[in-house]
């Protein structure tokens, strides 16, 4: 998926780029502005210096680099130029005059800065939510592509281009939530593409067939749920937690099924007494007598019921917990059902 996305916004910035140029509409204005106000003024250099200086350091607070880049660009090489000839102690009247465009550019990126806000809310606020899902960190090219592509579009906003950069931020937009989704994915599902990686590495697929496709059936469910549904954040938690459970109880069975699979004549005692010694230290635990002398299967009926005992008798709350966490489980269970028949539904009707 990030491959896709990094090739969606190469052609997307490519076609943005084409659009936005360097100059500014407004620039002659904000020359004259500049011009203006340093013939007017008697303060000395210096001071237009320093105020231009605390204007570039105002424009880092209000994240000018992204909302007025253009604008940021000119001004700090106007407040160089000036700085450089501050320093060479001629042409002060110049001087005055860079520092206070300088000023006025920065102006112009903060007005520039509401437009923004104004022109393209959606895909400012899918951005907070890729920053809120450090999606950088799992796909860092993707985020970085995604970032150059937004300013792309402010600088034809810049340009005063606002129709265009609305018509080109849906692209951005699917974009965007094709990270989101990717991110998701790799926040809530990493841990059992792992499991599910180890239980294939054991040969699953083979030994355990049925069970790994009941698995990675219900992992694709999830999947397609995060697709259709990336903000319902409490059912994507806890179906990522009962996939995980599933791949985990697969990778276990798949470790048993191998030993089994590839157990000499001489291990196959060895895993069966093993097997036989594991319900025997429950049974000891549950302090029941030895039943190693019935089937193990009639073992885990006697000791099931045993321990239902003990369970209703001691642990009545502790039971209405459980059955509470079971109602929770088959809910989410539910969730995904519906989900997975919208997603069914849609498709057909294409």
């Amino acid at each position: 998926m990030a491959r896709n996305i990094i090739k969606s916004l190469f052609l997307f910035t490519l076609f943005a780029s084409l659009m936005a140029c360097s100059s500014l509409p407004d620039q002659k204005n904000i020359d004259l502005r500049a011009e203006q106000t340093a013939q007017k003024s008697s303060k000395s250099s210096q001071f237009f210096l320093q105020q231009a200086k605390s204007k570039l350091q105002k424009s880092h607070i209000e994240s000018l680099a992204f909302y007025a880049p253009t604008y940021l660009e000119q001004a700090q090489n106007a407040y160089d130029e000036a700085s450089a000839l501050y320093l060479e102690k001629t042409n002060s009247d110049k001087v005055k005059r860079l520092a206070q465009l300088s000023i006025e550019l920065i102006e112009a990126g903060l007005r520039n800065k509401k437009m923004v806000k104004e022109y393209l809310p959606a895909s400012l606020a899918n951005r907070q939510v890729l920053s809120k899902l450090n999606a950088a960190k799992y796909f860092p090219q993707a985020a970085k592509d995604i970032d150059n592509s937004h300013i792309e579009l402010i600088k034809l906003i810049e340009q005063r281009e606002e129709i265009k950069a609305q018509k080109n931020e849906q692209t951005l937009l699917r974009v965007m939530r094709n990270l989101e989704v990717a991110t998701l994915g790799q926040i809530y599902l990493s841990k059992s593409y792992t499991m599910l990686a180890q239980a294939n590495d054991l040969g699953v697929q083979k030994n355990l067939p049925n069970l790994y496709q009941q698995t990675l059936s219900e992992l694709k469910k999830t999947e397609n749920f995060i697709q259709q549904n990336p903000r319902d954040k409490k059912n994507i938690s806890g179906l990522a937690q009962d996939n995980l459970f599933n791949t985990e109880r697969l990778f276990s069975l798949a470790r048993l099924a191998q030993k089994i699979a590839h157990a000499k004549e001489g291990d196959i005692e060895t895993l069966i007494i093993k097997q036989e010694g594991l319900l025997q230290t429950i049974a000891t635990a549950l302090g029941y007598k030895d039943i190693r002398n019935v089937s193990m299967q009639d073992q885990a009926l006697l000791l099931s019921q045993y321990a239902k005992k003990l369970k209703s008798a001691k642990h009545v709350q502790t039971q209405t917990s459980n059955d509470t966490q079971e109602l929770e489980r088959w809910k989410r269970k539910v969730v995904l059902l519906q989900a997975e028949i919208r997603r069914l539904e849609k498709q057909s009707g294409r």
